[in-house]
């Protein structure tokens, strides 16, 4: 009898015993929040981010856990032929050597409508285009499935007599807790020529539009305003990418930077500090730019002057600790800046010659992009088609 105790209880001890290799192969699945969290469990896990064979893991469950969520996307080339006007192809195969060109919608009876595309993907197969070729500034949601507009009506603000008013920093997304789309732009506000003094100073105001309300309101929020205008959208929350006024100090430099976040269901804003660049390098040398990839907020720093990109990905939002850098890719020689990643981990870039091309994490290869012209000028959006009109959304 004591010979079965002993027996069930050694059974015990072996089974409750994980093996290092399943330990850290389970952990590489979690997310990059959830593993930051997890350094308080004990000491061995405060150090599994600096573990190199755990970080091989995490970096290949990353670039694979969201392929399936991409499988119905598609990427979107959008291109500025000239200084007014756009062109847009949807492209396919294994090195994108398929395209069909997309029309634009012409809601204001233009010959050549300009528009910018707020974001770097469709929200929910809609997107959120910016007219600027009209006198005033004009917002159309599009629906390229069922190919149907919804011209935005005008912000009261607009019709304000005694203001002249510039919209900036466009932002377009879903709330997931309210069930509608929100458009956000911040509204800089300047006296009419003629009514006031030139000591008269307007607050700049947010507007936020509701898809369910079809009407804007206006919003004050104590933020730092930023020039910044390309954002992306993820999981119901806006970001752009910040830099606050020169320090003479250096040692201030990287507190310059920062992300700033809009969470539309609540409609707040959170500032991120960047995580701290290595003093070694030359921050004069340094394009950085905001991405979603494979479902994180990234940061892509390339460092001109050593031909080296940085790929470092958010895991909590207003926490500076919570930025880790997973992808260091050296010996790429002449590419100047990101405009847009792929749905397996790519990450296109525009050479200094004007030439288009990507590279795959996964593979460690780049590729060249064919596109019309000497020089590219655009950027690359992942879309995913949505049969629903626009105007059954809220039926």
């Amino acid at each position: 009898m004591n010979m079965e105790k002993h027996v069930t209880a050694k059974n015990k001890k072996v089974s409750s015993y994980i093996h290092d290799d399943l330990r850290l192969s389970i952990l590489s699945n979690l997310s990059l929040k959830t593993l930051k969290r997890f350094e308080c469990v004990c000491k061995s896990w405060i150090l599994l981010l600096e573990n190199p064979n755990f970080v091989s893991l995490f970096r290949k469950s990353f670039l694979s856990n969201n392929r399936s969520y991409y499988d119905d996307w598609s990427i979107l080339l959008h291109q500025d032929v000239t200084y007014d006007k756009s062109v847009m192809y949807s492209v396919s195969g294994e090195r994108f050597e398929n395209r069909a060109k997309l029309d634009w919608p012409n809601p204001f009876q233009e010959a050549d409508p300009e528009f910018k595309i707020s974001g770097s993907s469709s929200i929910n197969g809609f997107f959120c285009l910016i007219n600027n070729s009209l006198p005033d500034t004009r917002v159309v949601l599009w629906n390229p499935t069922t190919e149907e507009l919804k011209i935005v009506p005008r912000s009261p603000i607009e019709f304000i007599p005694y203001i002249d008013y510039s919209a900036v920093q466009y932002g377009f997304g879903y709330d997931y807790i309210g069930d509608d789309y929100k458009v956000i732009r911040c509204v800089l506000c300047f006296p009419k020529r003629g009514i006031f003094d030139d000591s008269v100073f307007f607050n700049p105001l947010w507007d936020i539009y509701s898809l369910k309300n079809n009407s804007w309101e206006q919003h004050e929020f104590d933020i730092p305003i930023n020039y910044e205008e390309d954002e992306v959208s993820i999981k119901g929350v806006i970001y752009w990418y910040g830099e606050n006024e020169s320090s003479d100090d250096e040692d201030d430099k990287d507190d310059e930077a920062y992300i700033f976040s809009f969470d539309l269901s609540c409609e707040k804003f959170v500032i991120t500090p960047l995580p701290l660049t290595d003093a070694s390098f030359d921050l004069d040398y340094v394009c950085r730019c905001l991405m979603v990839l494979n479902g994180s907020i990234a940061l892509i720093s390339n460092y001109t002057n050593i031909h080296t990109f940085h790929v470092a990905i958010l895991g909590e939002i207003g926490v500076k600790e919570s930025w880790f850098k997973l992808f260091i890719v050296p010996h790429l020689p002449c590419i100047r800046y990101p405009i847009g990643t792929g749905k397996s981990g790519e990450i296109f870039f525009i050479k200094e010659d004007g030439k288009l091309v990507y590279y795959d994490l996964s593979t460690r290869m780049m590729e060249e992009f064919s596109f019309q012209g000497d020089r590219f000028r655009g950027k690359i959006i992942t879309y995913k088609e949505n049969p629903i009109p626009i105007e059954e959304i809220n039926e």
